[in-house]
């Protein structure tokens, strides 16, 4: 009596292969929505941002566009995919911090554009400054910038980054 199950088989095979393909896909969009972008050395920034980076007298953490005016969420950036972008980051504070663009404004979040200044074993220490240039591509999407100093975001070191066409 021949085995009934051997044609199936395939067919449980190619299920199984395209489930695969499925989740990956998914998964990477879910999780790691941008490619991770490099400007070319010779491009010129065509905006700038400077933010500061602290501790408020509220015991809150946050950034601003002034070392007096520091806010907790920190102000909005906002750029198009047109823009080479340039964020300066000083540590006007008396504890470490970092900066990072991200997916949402946690410890976990993945860094897009390889937009990161300081990391957690290696942050700006007060006094410090450290700058990124990068080209945002996708339009239309909000994301965060936060500092990845566990606690720091918990306790209101972060802001919003609106892209639009450009």
């Amino acid at each position: 009596m021949p085995n009934k199950y051997k044609v199936y088989l395939p067919l449980v095979l190619v299920g199984i292969l395209a489930l695969t393909l499925w989740f990956g896909s998914v998964t990477t969009l879910i999780f790691n929505m941008q490619p991770q972008m490099s400007v070319p050395m010779n491009m010129t920034p065509t905006v700038n941002f400077t933010l500061y980076a602290g501790e408020m007298a509220d015991g809150k953490f946050g950034f601003g566009h002034t070392p007096d005016n520091l806010t907790s969420p920190g102000p909005t950036l906002r750029f198009t995919t047109a823009d080479i972008v340039q964020i300066n980051v000083v540590n006007v504070g008396k504890m470490p911090h970092t900066f990072a663009i991200t997916t949402t404004p946690t410890p976990q979040a993945t860094v897009l554009f390889n937009a990161e200044i300081g990391t957690v074993s290696n942050p700006l220490q007060p006094g410090q400054n450290g700058s990124i240039t990068i080209m945002p591509i996708n339009a239309g999407f909000t994301y965060w910038y936060e500092s990845m100093i566990p606690g720091d975001a918990e306790n209101g070191m972060f802001g919003a980054v609106v892209t639009k066409s450009g």
